[in-house]
Formats: C-alpha cells, sequence, structure tokens
C-alpha cells in the first residue's frame, strides 16, 4: 500500500505542470507565532506564491538556469546574496555586459507563462515582479552542496513569520514535492526564495585617502559572526557600530557620533566568515602631544538592527530594547518603529590604555594582529591607525 501511494505521489508531481496550481500552505499546528495581515499584504502572499510555483517550473523546465542565475547572484550586486527579477530579465536590465544578463532564465520563464497563460490568476506576473521590487534570494550558495544536490527548493516569502513555509523539493528526473522549508532544511538542501526587498541607505563611510598627520583613526576593522540573528525569512543580519555620546541610558542615547552599518549574509555566518570592512568610525581620536587636550573616554556601542522586526528579545545580557529609537550620522537619519537590541556597551577609558591593550590577546585572539572584542557571538576588531 505504502509503495502504491508512493508512485501515485510521484505521478501527481509529474504532471502538476499541466494542472492548475493550488498555493499551498504550512500547517498551523506547528506552534509557529504568526502576525495577522492586511489585505494587500495576503495579496502580496499569494502573488509571490504564485511567483515561486513559476519559478520552481522554470528550473524542472530547463535545470541549465540555477548555474546561470548563481552566477549572476555571484557578482554581488547588492549587500545581500538576492538578485532583483529586473535583472534576470534584459527588457529591464539596466547592467552593462553580456555576462550580466539571464537570457535562459528569460526564454524559459516567458514559455513557462505561456504554458500556465489559462492557469495563472494574474497573466502580468512579469511586469509585476519588477515593478514591485521582487527579488529571487538564495540563503546559501548552491555550489555550497553536493553536486547531485543543486536543484534549488523553491519557496516564497510567508510574510506572517520569519521562520517557515511551504516550498517545492524539486527532483533530477522532473517531479518535485511540498516540503516545510526551514533554516534546518537548508541545512540539507539548497533554497530559492521569492521575497519583496526594500533598498535601503548605509552610512558606510570611507577611509579618507590622505588623512592628516598625527591622526587616530579608529575603524571597524574584522567582523565575523556565528549566530543568526534574523529569522530565514529576514536574510542576513545587520549590525550597528557606533560611538556614543551625550547621556545614555539602558535603552538610548543621546547621539551617536560614529555609526557604520555592517552586514554579514547567513552564508558569511553559517561558515563562520571573517569580513575585513575597515570602515570608519572615529576619524580622529584626538590627544595632544603635551597631553593639554585630550578628548577622553569613547563609548562604544554594537546594535543588532532589523527593520523588519517588532520585537527583540536577545539571549544574553544585558537585555534591553530601544523603541522608536533615532540614529543620526553626519546628514543621514534613520527612524526605525521596530525594537532593537544592544550587544555590546562599553567604555574605553583613554586612547592610551585602549591601544595599549589593543595588540595583546585578551582571551579571545588576535585577528591580523589586532585584539578580537566579542560579545552575543559577534566578533570584530577595532583597529586604531596613527597617521
Amino acid at each position: 500500500m505504502k509503495k502504491l501511494t508512493f508512485v501515485l505521489m510521484c505521478l501527481v508531481a509529474l504532471f502538476a505542470s499541466c494542472t492548475k496550481d493550488v498555493i499551498p500552505d504550512v500547517e498551523k499546528t506547528d506552534q509557529v507565532i504568526r502576525r495577522v495581515l492586511t489585505p494587500e499584504e495576503i495579496l502580496l502572499k499569494e502573488k509571490l506564491a504564485m511567483a515561486a510555483q513559476v519559478v520552481r517550473d522554470v528550473v524542472l523546465s530547463e535545470p541549465a538556469v540555477v548555474k546561470e542565475v548563481s552566477e549572476l547572484i555571484d557578482l554581488r550586486l547588492y549587500r545581500d546574496d538576492y538578485v532583483y527579477f529586473r535583472d534576470l530579465f534584459s527588457d529591464e536590465n539596466n547592467l552593462k555586459g553580456p555576462d550580466r544578463k539571464a537570457p535562459l532564465f528569460e526564454r524559459v520563464f516567458d514559455e513557462v507563462i505561456e504554458r500556465k497563460s489559462g492557469d495563472l490568476q494574474f497573466p502580468d506576473i512579469k511586469k509585476y515582479l519588477v515593478e514591485n521590487d521582487i527579488t529571487l534570494y538564495c540563503p546559501y550558495p548552491v555550489e555550497d552542496y553536493p553536486a547531485d544536490n543543486q536543484l534549488p527548493s523553491c519557496t516564497s516569502d510567508p510574510l506572517d513569520n520569519d521562520v517557515i513555509n511551504t516550498g517545492f523539493q524539486l527532483e533530477e528526473d522532473g517531479t518535485y514535492s511540498l516540503v516545510e522549508v526551514t533554516e534546518e532544511y537548508s541545512e540539507d538542501y539548497p533554497v530559492w526564495i521569492v521575497m519583496p526587498e526594500e533598498e535601503e541607505e548605509t552610512t558606510t563611510t570611507p577611509v579618507p585617502t590622505n588623512p592628516l598627520p598625527g591622526v587616530h583613526q579608529m575603524r571597524v576593522g574584522s567582523v565575523m559572526c556565528s549566530e543568526q540573528y534574523d529569522g530565514f525569512f529576514n536574510g542576513g543580519s545587520e549590525f550597528k557600530f557606533c560611538i556614543l555620546g551625550g547621556t545614555i541610558t539602558a535603552t538610548s542615547a543621546t547621539s551617536f557620533t560614529g555609526l557604520q552599518t555592517i552586514e554579514l549574509t547567513r552564508h558569511q555566518i553559517r561558515r563562520e566568515i571573517w569580513v575585513n570592512f575597515q570602515y570608519e568610525l572615529d576619524d580622529d581620536w584626538y590627544v595632544s602631544s603635551d597631553g593639554s587636550t585630550d578628548e577622553g573616554s569613547r563609548q562604544f556601542g554594537l546594535i543588532e538592527y532589523d527593520k523588519r522586526k517588532t520585537v527583540c528579545t536577545l539571549s544574553y545580557e544585558p537585555k534591553v530594547k530601544i523603541d522608536k529609537i533615532e540614529l543620526s550620522a553626519g546628514k543621514i537619519e534613520y527612524k526605525t518603529e521596530s525594537a532593537e537590541g544592544w550587544i555590546k556597551l562599553d567604555n574605553y577609558i583613554s586612547r592610551t590604555t585602549f591601544m595599549m591593550f589593543n595588540q595583546r590577546d585578551m582571551g579571545n585572539g588576535l585577528k591580523d594582529g589586532y585584539r578580537i572584542f566579542a560579545a552575543g557571538n559577534v566578533y570584530w576588531t577595532l583597529p586604531v591607525i596613527k597617521y
């Protein structure tokens, strides 16, 4: 009986592209906390799911598109491991060069749309994906998996939670099966996620090419993280390194005199890869040669940031929240309604003391000759470069 059931399931999967798709959903018995979606979000969720089904059929029809899309993602055009659908379509692609297009993906995509024209609930899917900034997100490169297991399972952003959604596991024989896609699932199978993405400004300050002599410049050097702070469908983790000013409490700071955004992909976190940023945090920690003028201590903060998060409870001390905080650096201002958490609050008493210990192993080792600071499974260096 079990064998007969399995054969029937395979037959259903084999002819699925010839029948009308039904948008699957995960069982509500999984105890995942889901938020209530607005009518607009419900419509978006349905369209993302339909797009995932089209991507599924594209890959099953022509598996070679996986290599083509992966090569485009590998160009790291954006801050994370994704490409916009507009990058995959030649009519919308503003990128230059023959290697920055996906002609095979687009051709097969159009063929699938034509074949499914009678079943799709919104035939203008291609236009919708472009105009609404929808992306194809690959949390972990397909190259991370064995050569015989590089067909990505296809799913979409569930919007009501960030940890689980139903997806399609693709097989070499052209069939597929329904699966629950999670972080744990991605340990064994590559995943492509159809999801919306909002492009955002960053506050990265470049290192000056010709600093004045006598300058002591503090940088965010190399950063590594070994814990995924964001849910699987929220992408990689984003951290804000800052020099704090004014009055500092457990939940806020009066000003942020330095602010740098550091983004790590899920791949970098899973592999515990050190990323060399070298972002300026303090242009000059000034102390005059005779010691008569001294800017004194530096109060350092590290914040785990997520624009989509509504509640943040950190699993280590201190456990604090920042609600509706304004972060400013120069002319750029961040205003977020989400609750964010300090990972680290530190006070470096003097430049001399900081530099005395900054090239010594204080228990976490050295990286590129500099002391490794650590908190909440985030590791970083703070080089002070003397010019």
